[in-house]
């Protein structure tokens, strides 16, 4: 998300490494016209032909992933996934383009979607499986340490977190919603201080999750979504 800074010029957020990657694998897949199913390049062949490390490698199928284009199969390899949201996501971007977006507005309806999952898994005595939540939460810690991206794991934590409730028509509208605020960019521009409470965040909220604690949940992801509540305030009052 573009903002006005002080002296009322625009500040344009540059394309991180990974977000270059993803844009890039994105334009092979249509210019080679890859069909759903049909296996991918590997990793190796990825940080050859876009000469970048394998750590962005990963981190951009990782969200290729979590936006339903790449099937990454356990010592199976990359694969077309399966379209879901091709026509709702094509409605949602020229609604977007037309009228643009309420950010707030958007991330009430995200953070209402994440307590929505914490009560269908805990009052549906629904089985998670916590230690899944704790290797994504490990991985986001690590880029952390070593100042790679992070916002892929964050999205994958979330992505789980809901698709654990079992409600498939639930998980399914989490992506809807998910869908549109990938259109918008907003630079939060996160310090390790930050990103690690957010990291510390995660881990209460899987704490609460494993005692059924919904009120204790419930408030553990109130306060995650704090943050990036009070940058849309900042940034309302300097445009």
């Amino acid at each position: 998300m573009n903002k006005k800074s002080r002296g009322g010029m625009m500040a344009i957020q540059k394309p991180s490494l990974v977000e270059l990657a993803i844009e890039r694998i994105k334009k092979y897949i249509i210019d080679n016209q890859f069909k759903p199913n049909e296996k991918f390049l590997s990793e190796k062949e990825l940080v050859e032909q876009l000469q970048v490390s394998r750590t962005v490698v990963r981190e951009a199928l990782i969200s290729l992933q979590t936006i339903g284009i790449l099937q990454i199969k356990s010592g199976g390899g990359v694969y077309i996934a399966e379209p879901k949201l091709d026509t709702i996501t094509t409605i949602l971007k020229h609604h977007y383009d037309t009228y643009g977006v309420k950010i707030k507005e958007l991330l009430e309806t995200r953070e209402i979607i994440e307590l929505g999952a914490l009560r269908l898994m805990i009052e549906n005595h629904v089985e998670v499986d916590v230690n899944q939540l704790i290797q994504i939460n490990q991985s986001y810690y690590q880029a952390i340490i070593e100042k790679t991206e992070t916002k892929a794991f964050d999205r994958l934590f979330h992505q789980t977190l809901i698709k654990a409730t079992g409600n498939k028509t639930y998980y399914m509208f989490s992506e809807i919603i998910n869908e549109y605020f990938s259109l918008v960019r907003i630079d939060t521009n996160e310090n390790d201080d930050e990103l690690i409470q957010a990291y510390n965040d995660h881990l209460a909220i899987i704490d609460a999750i494993k005692i059924r604690n919904l009120t204790d949940a419930h408030n553990r992801m109130k306060k995650h979504f704090e943050p990036v509540f009070k940058l849309i305030h900042q940034l309302k009052e300097t445009t």
